[in-house]
Formats: structure tokens, sequence, C-alpha cells
């Protein structure tokens, strides 16, 4: 039994590439910070193998991988409020390079590296061959760090290392780790607080709504099938672009719920008052003009036998999920 080695396998991208991969055969082993909170038990009794370990700590990362037939890196710091230039810096970036370079020195296991939309070229219908944005026009954390460890991995590849690359979209759905899926500020809160109608308006930007079981598929997908230097893109079907409270009012509907969300004006996003709300990453985004349509996966598709799950399909998954682990 093959192992492969999952990074951020707490948060929800991370735990479902950890279910997936168990569900094809392969023994999944995750390192966390700490061994005893409720998600890292969860992930435990659902049979994965849990090893001590941090991105920041380059000894760690030697050690997790020890043994480990590929990597999937899930893990990172998210755009939140409240966050800071060293702490994304040294997660993002030192930590990525960390578990590059011990992917490397274990004999150039293959790594699968998660990335993000946000620094790509926005004019332009979003795709696995879309450019840099050139004009590094969004200098927020969560944008300018991922940039950077993409450039890392990607200088890699040109040195002879495997590595692969994944783009998700707006990540939802269900995951064996409830407590760190429904965080606050996460995708799945926002279905949370819509249905509990405590959700005010919302930012007026288009996202491509993904299903957590849909990005981990293409992840594993990518490893076994991927290419090095080669980005995979694990957005939704043609219908799963809109905004949140397009998406969330969907969510109300299904769920019989008469709360319905808002959206802020164009004039609006400048205002001090919703870097606090937001953090500082959305705001920014939502003041791009985007194409439509917004993205496209048909190489991924072609590439990997990748079928999007459609918004609905996604939407009533979740609500039925929420319902059954008592958040809504």
């Amino acid at each position: 039994m093959k192992t492969i080695y999952v990074t951020g396998a707490t948060g929800i991208l991370g735990a479902n590439v950890c279910t997936q991969l168990m569900a094809r055969g392969y023994k999944a082993r995750a390192s966390v910070r700490d061994m005893t909170n409720s998600d890292a038990i969860a992930l435990r009794d659902a049979g994965v193998e849990i090893v001590p370990g941090d991105l920041k700590d380059r000894d760690s990362l030697s050690k997790a991988i020890e043994g480990a037939e590929g990597v999937i890196h899930s893990g990172a710091m998210l755009g939140r409020p409240g966050a800071t230039w060293e702490e994304g810096y040294a997660t993002n970036v030192v930590g990525t390079m960390n578990l590059l370079s011990a992917a490397a020195e274990v004999g150039n296991v293959p790594v699968v590296q998660v990335l993000t939309t946000t620094f790509f070229d926005s004019s332009k219908t979003f795709s696995e061959d879309s450019a840099l944005d050139l004009t590094c026009a969004f200098m927020d954390v969560y944008t300018v760090t991922k940039r950077l460890a993409y450039l890392e991995g990607m200088g890699r590849v040109r040195e002879g290392q495997d590595i692969r690359f994944m783009v998700p979209g707006a990540i939802y759905g269900p995951s064996i780790c409830v407590e760190k899926a429904n965080w606050t500020n996460t995708f799945n809160d926002r279905f949370i607080k819509a249905i509990r109608g405590e959700m005010p308006k919302q930012l007026p930007l288009p996202m491509p709504w993904s299903t957590a079981d849909d990005c981990a598929m293409v992840c594993v997908a990518a490893l076994e099938k991927g290419v090095a230097g080669t980005r995979y893109v694990a957005h939704g079907s043609p219908d799963s672009t809109g905004t949140v409270a397009t998406v969330m009012n969907r969510a109300c509907e299904i769920a019989g719920v008469d709360h319905r969300i808002g959206e802020y004006t164009k004039q609006e996003l400048d205002s001090p008052e919703l870097l606090e709300i937001f953090g500082p990453t959305i705001p920014l985004l939502a003041k791009r003009t985007y194409p439509e349509p917004f993205s496209t996966s048909f190489k991924t598709q072609e590439a990997l036998g990748y079928k999007p799950t459609e918004l609905g399909d996604g939407v009533q998954q979740i609500m039925t999920w929420l319902k059954e682990v008592g958040a809504i």
C-alpha cells in the first residue's frame, strides 16, 4: 500500500484528500501541530496516520515525508482578517520551500502543490494556461505569498523537481474535520450564517464554487496521472460561478428559509469597514471586472477524467451534511 503525505489535512481540502486517498487504497499520512485537537482525532479515527509536524519546521517535514511515495501540499495560511505578512510569508513561502526541499531530498517524491486563482490574469477566462497577473496590482498577504510559493515551485520544476499544481475554486462541502471546515469566514460558514439568517450584505465578487470532494479528486488524480509543471483546475461546472449572495440565496431557497442576502455596490468597496469584516483579499478582488465565463477546466477534465459537480447538487449535499452535524 502506497503512503501519501498530506499537508493541511485538518483543512476542508486536506481532509477530503485523505478520505479519497484511503478510498482508493492508499495509506494517508498527515502532520498536525496539535495531536490532541478534535480534527486531528477525527483524522486518526478515520484511519489517517497522524504525525507531528509544522510547515515552518523543516526537520519535522523530512521525518513526515520519509517513506511516502507522493505529497499533496494543501497547507496554507488563508487570507483571513488579521493575517500578518510575517505569518503569511513564514507559512506560505518558507513553509512551501521547506516542504519542496524535503520532498527533493528523499528522492524527488512527486508533489501536488495547491494554488489559488488570485494571482493570475483575471481579464480573460481563467484556465490551465492563464498567465500571471504581471501588474501585481493586488498586494494582499495571501495573493503575494501564494504567488511567491508558485514561482518557487516553478523554479524547481525547471531544475528537474516533480511538482504538479492544482487550482481550486471557492471550496465548500462535507469534511470529517467538522470543526475547522466550519470555522468563521470559511465558505461553509457562509452557508451556516445564511441559513440562520445571520448573514449581512456581501461583496459583488463572482467565484467559481467547487466542492471539496471535487478538489480532492483532482489533487489525487494529478498525483496519479499528472505531469510536472502542469496546472490542473478544479473549478465547478459552468453554472457554478456566482457571488456569495447568489449562491447563499439559492441555499436559502433549498432550505425553505426566507432570509435573503444583499450585495455592496462597487462604490462601497473602498470602505475601511469592509477590510475589517472580510479581510484584505476579497474586497480587492471584488473591484476587478471579470470575463464570462469566469473559468474553464476542459484540459483537466480530459487529462484526469474530472467531472465537476453541478452547483445545485453541491449545495444540496452541503445542506444535508450541515444538518447532520448540527450546524443548521
